[in-house]
């Protein structure tokens, strides 16, 4: 967009759905009366205001499904992180049934606080375990643990890590396609705040014609209750 347009990546103050309406009943008085308004406005604004206007069909829910995935790919994370602490607690309580002595469970992390949905606790935890038992194959098994408990293990691990990966990816991009949203949707209100002042100036002493800028300014703001910007990024982009 021209740099003469100055635009936030916050969210707008009206919904999607009044700005996409705003934004074409603008462009239309814009082309309407493009030889008027052309000199009153930053050199190829109607343009963009057009493309912008095309776009925000695409990028609302575009933001909204980022946001969702990144709900979910958190939600598969926790899943994965659930089993792996459950295997570690198993091979822990195998440990101590079997009385092995105070080095040992050392060795196997009995002691160690290991916190269920933090991923470097049980990610460290899998991994002391499988050390140890890679180290020392016969004590494993002379404690009961064997290989297949030492494989699931390491597919728990794996799946951590790659859950974990995701999860970080769909945080990371969530954020920047909701500020995307904005940008266009704050772009498309400045855009229509210029058309609307080109309009007044233009038509000062046209009643009929100077009203329909006058009704782009026109109708309540959208008042958000700022309880977390997630929420109300969703609640907007749901509008």
């Amino acid at each position: 967009m021209n740099t003469a347009l100055i635009v936030k990546d916050t969210l707008p103050r009206k919904n999607f759905s009044a700005i996409s309406q705003l934004g074409l009943k603008a462009l239309n008085l814009a082309l309407a009366h493009v030889a008027a308004l052309g000199p009153r406005l930053p050199p190829g604004m109607v343009e963009d205001l057009l493309a912008d206007v095309e776009k925000l069909g695409d990028v609302v829910p575009s933001a909204k499904q980022a946001r969702s995935e990144s709900v979910a790919a958190t939600s598969a994370q926790n899943v994965a992180l659930a089993e792996g602490h459950t295997r570690v607690r198993q091979v822990r309580a195998a440990v101590r049934r079997a009385k092995a002595p105070a080095d040992v469970k050392r060795a196997f992390g009995i002691g160690r606080r290991t916190r269920t949905h933090v991923v470097s606790d049980v990610k460290a935890a899998i991994q002391q375990i499988l050390d140890r038992a890679k180290e020392k194959p016969a004590e494993a098994e002379s404690l009961g643990i064997m290989k297949k408990d030492l494989d699931g293990l390491t597919l728990a691990l794996a799946a951590i890590t790659d859950a974990d990966t995701k999860q970080e990816q769909k945080r990371a991009s969530a954020p920047l396609t909701t500020q995307e949203r904005n940008r266009i949707g704050n772009r498309i209100l400045a855009a229509v705040a210029r058309i609307e002042g080109a309009g007044r100036l233009e038509f000062a002493n046209d009643d009929v014609k100077r009203a329909s800028f006058e009704a782009l300014g026109a109708g309540p703001r959208i008042r958000r209750n700022m309880v977390s910007g997630s929420s109300a990024a969703e609640a907007a982009a749901s509008g």
